[in-house]
């Protein structure tokens, strides 16, 4: 993969662009991503992603508490697993938030990123105050010689995919919904820290989990999920909450991988978690015995789902 920034502008070639934050990298993403290819081939052109960081929420509204369902890295692996090995990462200020649309085209889009085909999705909006849309890009495009291709919204049971959608369906725990607009599960990655060690006392061991601030955890509760440690595919079962029957203050995130090792050392090791399904929400249990038998009978349900 090739990431250019603003050092590399102008590029040494022309251009197709598609051209977005593209937080989650969903299926209406792919159709962009697909596109493009498609018209850089037809018309011998370099197809390239352009996105930006950081995510132009948190610059224009710094005030919002605003999470992410892909950090930067994230994105860049789905992307390139699309297919697409050239890069544009644009650094997003309150400088490039206040262009006007015609003076953002022509900076970015035909000076530096040297564009001759420009896809985007329908609701593409662009410069100052979210001024510019599909239309006036057409009009630009007359006006700085480049083609402009519109890719409709892709529907999913009567509803169009957004990061917006997405990220309200994981907010409420409802990660099986959200994959089906992402077309994969939605994932995080985390560093296993060090816990209190009352899993291993109860006989499901876990390992605790520290994950980027910037990422949207889902609701509290407990989820039947896939874990990846070292290239291998665990099932598993991953607790997010305040552990209530222990009157625990601090969010954690730990995840009982099935049939695994205990023996084996996981601290700081990476691990990759993917989001099956949501068992059930958070609950203080009366004794240390209930809440055995409830993990038991929660584990019990997983193996079944993941089988």
């Amino acid at each position: 993969m090739e990431i250019f920034s603003l050092k590399d502008f102008p590029l040494p070639f022309e251009t197709a662009i598609t051209i977005g934050a593209f937080d989650g990298i969903h299926l209406g993403h792919k159709a962009l991503f697909q596109e493009t290819l498609k018209i850089a081939h037809t018309f011998n052109l370099e197809p390239i992603v352009v996105t930006f960081d950081p995510h132009p929420r948190r610059v224009i509204q710094p005030h919002l508490s605003f999470k992410l369902l892909t950090t930067l890295e994230e994105k860049l692996e789905l992307i390139e697993k699309e297919g697409l090995q050239k890069i544009a990462i644009l650094p997003f200020t309150r400088a490039l938030a206040e262009l006007s649309p015609d003076l953002f085209v022509e900076k970015y889009l035909v000076d530096y990123l040297k564009a001759r085909y420009v896809i985007v999705g329908f609701n593409f909006r662009f410069g100052r105050n979210r001024s510019g849309d599909t239309e006036l890009l057409k009009k630009l495009g007359e006006k700085y010689q480049f083609q402009v291709k519109i890719v409709p919204p892709v529907i999913i049971d009567e509803k169009r995919v957004s990061s917006s959608l997405i990220r309200d369906l994981i907010s409420k725990g409802e990660v099986d919904k959200a994959s089906l607009f992402l077309g994969r599960p939605y994932f995080l990655t985390g560093k296993v820290i060090k816990g209190k060690g009352r899993g291993k006392l109860l006989g499901f061991p876990t390992a605790n989990l520290s994950v980027s601030k910037e990422k949207l955890i889902p609701a509290r509760g407990v989820y039947a999920v896939f874990a990846y440690l070292h290239d291998k595919k665990y099932k598993g079962a991953l607790n997010i909450g305040f552990n209530p029957t222990f009157d625990e203050r601090e969010l954690s995130l730990e995840v009982h991988l099935l049939n695994f090792a205990t023996s084996q050392d996981l601290y700081n090791q990476i691990i990759r978690i993917e989001f099956i399904k949501y068992i059930r929400s958070e609950k203080k249990f009366s004794s240390v015995e209930e809440l055995k038998t409830q993990i038991e009978k929660d584990c019990h349900l997983i193996e079944k789902i993941l089988t």
